[in-house]
C-alpha cells in the first residue's frame, strides 16, 4: 500500500489553488450534505475568516456564522444590518445557497464589493465563486455620475439664450447648444464633427480659424464685437469670447457668442457696437463693481473703525482726473467725516483754490493723483499735499493726513526764491509703504496666490495649510496686484487666465512698480497648459519660473523651498 494518492490530491490542491490566485476569484466547495470540501486562499483575502472555520468538513451553517459576526451581512440594507437576526440571515443565505443558480453583487464594506455565483451541480455538490468587483463598481458609478452630469451640463446649455460651441484642437465642434444650432438653422448631428469651413462662407472661415488657433496656442483669451447674419437672413449683433481649458494635451476651444441684437446698434463712424438710443443701464439688485469692490475692501480692511473721527472737519482736496478714484477716495473721506471736494484738472485746481483764498477757506490738505502730469503746479500752490494711489493705498495713509506735514523745504538758491516743492516721491511711501519693505516688516504673508477658480484655491489653501504657509488668495489680476502693494509677499504664484486682469499683465505691472522700489519679488507662473510659447510669454513678461496644473505638494514645497526657504538661507548666510 502507497500513499500516491494522498500525494495527487494535495498536488491537485495546489493546482486548484494557483488557478483561482490566477483567475483573482475565491471559491467554495460544499457537498450534498452542506459540508465545505474545498476553500481556496483567496477567500481569506475577500472575507476575513479564521482559518480553522475553513477546514474540509466545516458546516455552511457554521461558516455563514463566522461570516455574520465579521460583520459582513450582506443581502441587507445598510440601514438595517444591525437589527437583522442571525438566524434569518443564515436561514435566507442557505436557501439562496440551494437554488440552482444564484448570482448577486454585495456591499461587503463602506468601498468593498464583491461578486458571489454559486451553482449547484446535478450530483448536489455547491461551487461558490468570489471575486472583488470593487474597481468595476467605481468605474460603473463614475460613468453613471458622468453621464448624469453631462445630462445636466446640456440640459443647463441649452437654455443659454447665447450661442455656445467647444471645439476640439482640430477645430472640430465637439458640443452645442440649441442657441448656437438656430442661428445656423441646423441640427446638432449636422455640426458635430464639422469645423467653421462646413458652416460658414471661406472668408470667415479662415478668420475664425486664425482667432480660434491663436487662443489655443497661447492661451490668451479673445473678445470681438461682430455682426451675424442668422439662417433666417435676420442680423445678431454680439460680442463674442474665446477661451482655452482642458488639459495641455487635449486642449478644448469655448467660444460663447453674447447676443446684444436688443440693445446695440452698429458705429460705423466709430467701427464697434453701440448702445441704442434711449438705452441705460441702472443699477441692478446688487449693482457689483468688481474693481471698484477690491478697492473698496482693502481701505476697509486697512483703515479702523477707530479712526473713522480722525478727519472730521478738516478741509481736504482731491485732484486727480480718474472718476473711479474720485469716488472711492471721496467716499473714505466723508465716511470720516472729511470736508472734502474734487476737481479734475490743474487748471481747475487753481481756479479753486483763488476761490477759496478769496472766501477766506483754508485748505488743509491736497491729495494729488498721482498718475496725473504737472505735479509742479500743485506744489507750487504752496498747500501740504499728499501723493495717492488707491490700488496701493497703505495701512497709515489716513492716520497720515492728521499729523504734521510739509512739502516745501527751504533752500539757499537765492534765485528760486525763499522756499521750492520737494520731490513729491518723499510721500510716496504713503501710498506704497516703503516703509514695510525693511526687512524686519516685509513679507508678513509669505505667499499671494492669484488664482480665480475656486476649487483650484481650495486646492492652494490646503497645500499651503499643510505646509505652515501664510497666504492670502486674490480672485483676479487687479486684485494681486493690490494684495501685492499691501503684504509685499515674498513668493506670488500667478495663474495666467484671470478676469479683469490676466497673469501677464498682473506681473508686468508689478514689476514696474518694483522698478521704483528696488524690490524684487519672485514671480511662479500657474499655467492648465504647458506649450512653449505660453512659457516664454510669462519668463518675457518677468515671471521667474512656472508650474503647470493640477498642482502637487511636493510640487509647491519645491517652489517655495527654491525661491523663499532657500533664499532665505542665502540670505543669513
Amino acid at each position: 500500500m502507497t500513499d500516491g494518492a494522498s500525494v495527487d490530491a494535495n498536488i491537485q490542491s495546489e493546482i486548484f489553488n494557483a488557478a483561482c490566485d490566477i483567475l483573482g476569484v475565491g471559491v467554495f466547495v460544499y457537498d450534498r450534505n452542506d459540508c465545505l470540501v474545498f476553500a481556496s486562499r483567496q477567500i481569506q483575502q475577500l472575507l476575513p475568516l479564521d482559518p480553522k472555520t475553513l477546514v474540509a468538513g466545516t458546516r455552511l451553517r457554521d461558516v455563514l456564522g463566522a461570516i455574520f459576526d465579521a460583520g459582513l451581512r450582506y443581502g441587507v440594507a445598510s440601514d438595517q444590518r444591525h437589527r437583522v437576526n442571525r438566524e434569518d440571515w443564515i436561514s435566507t443565505r442557505i436557501s439562496a445557497h440551494w437554488r440552482e443558480q444564484h448570482d448577486t453583487v454585495e456591499r461587503t464594506g463602506k468601498d468593498r464589493w464583491i461578486r458571489f455565483r454559486k451553482r449547484r451541480l446535478p450530483n448536489g455538490y455547491n461551487i461558490s465563486t468570489l471575486t472583488d468587483v470593487t474597481e468595476q463598481r467605481k468605474q460603473e458609478d463614475a460613468w453613471r455620475a458622468d453621464m448624469e452630469r453631462a445630462a445636466v451640463t446640456e440640459q443647463i446649455l441649452d437654455t443659454l439664450p447665447h450661442p455656445l460651441t467647444i471645439k476640439d484642437r482640430n477645430l472640430a465642434h465637439v458640443a452645442l447648444n440649441k442657441a448656437f444650432r438656430t442661428v445656423h438653422g441646423l441640427e446638432g448631428e449636422a455640426i458635430l464633427g464639422r469645423t467653421s469651413w462646413d458652416l460658414v462662407d471661406p472668408d470667415n472661415a479662415a478668420r475664425i480659424e486664425e482667432c480660434d488657433r491663436q487662443v489655443l496656442a497661447t492661451g490668451v483669451p479673445f473678445q470681438v464685437a461682430e455682426q451675424i447674419v442668422r439662417a433666417d437672413g435676420s442680423l445678431l449683433y454680439a460680442i463674442t469670447r474665446k477661451y482655452r481649458t482642458g488639459p495641455p494635451d487635449r486642449p478644448m476651444l469655448v467660444t460663447v457668442t453674447e447676443d446684444v441684437t436688443d440693445i446695440a446698434q452698429p458705429d460705423a463712424a466709430a467701427n464697434r457696437l453701440a448702445l441704442r438710443p434711449g438705452i441705460r443701464f441702472q443699477g441692478g439688485q446688487n449693482h457689483f463693481d468688481p474693481v471698484r469692490a477690491v478697492e473698496k475692501r482693502l481701505l476697509v480692511e486697512q483703515c479702523g473703525s477707530d479712526e473713522r473721527s480722525d478727519l472730521a472737519g478738516m478741509r481736504i482736496l482731491v485732484v486727480t482726473d480718474n472718476a473711479r478714484t474720485e469716488r472711492l477716495v471721496l467716499s473714505e473721506l466723508r465716511a470720516r467725516g472729511a470736508d472734502c471736494w474734487a476737481v479734475q484738472s490743474h487748471e481747475a485746481f487753481q481756479t479753486f483754490v483763488d476761490t477759496a483764498r478769496d472766501c477766506g477757506v483754508a485748505i488743509e490738505i491736497v491729495l494729488l493723483d498721482g498718475a496725473m502730469d504737472g505735479h509742479e503746479a500743485v506744489a507750487q500752490a504752496g498747500l501740504p499735499v499728499r501723493m495717492i494711489a488707491p490700488e496701493g493705498i497703505g495701512a497709515d495713509f489716513f492716520r497720515a493726513l492728521v499729523e504734521p506735514h510739509t512739502v516745501l523745504v527751504e533752500v539757499d538758491d537765492a534765485d528760486a526764491g525763499a522756499t521750492v516743492p520737494s520731490s513729491l516721491f518723499d510721500d510716496w511711501h504713503i501710498a506704497t509703504e516703503l516703509d514695510a519693505l525693511a526687512p524686519a516688516m516685509r513679507g508678513d504673508i509669505e505667499v499671494l496666490v492669484a488664482e480665480d477658480n475656486q476649487v483650484n484655491q481650495f486646492v492652494f489653501s490646503q497645500i499651503l495649510e499643510g505646509l505652515g504657509v501664510s497666504h492670502r488668495v486674490a480672485e483676479n489680476g487687479e486684485e494681486a496686484v493690490a494684495l501685492w502693494r499691501k503684504y509685499m509677499p515674498r513668493l506670488v504664484l500667478m495663474d495666467i487666465a484671470m478676469p479683469l486682469k490676466n497673469g501677464i499683465d498682473a506681473t508686468i505691472e508689478i514689476r514696474e512698480a518694483e522698478r521704483l522700489l528696488g524690490v524684487h519679488t519672485p514671480i511662479v507662473a500657474v499655467t492648465a497648459q504647458a506649450l512653449n510659447v505660453d512659457m516664454q510669454n510669462c519668463l518675457d513678461a518677468g515671471m521667474d519660473d512656472y508650474i503647470t496644473k493640477p498642482v502637487s505638494p511636493d510640487m509647491i514645497e519645491r517652489i517655495y523651498n527654491k525661491y523663499v526657504a532657500d533664499a532665505e538661507g542665502r540670505n543669513a548666510a
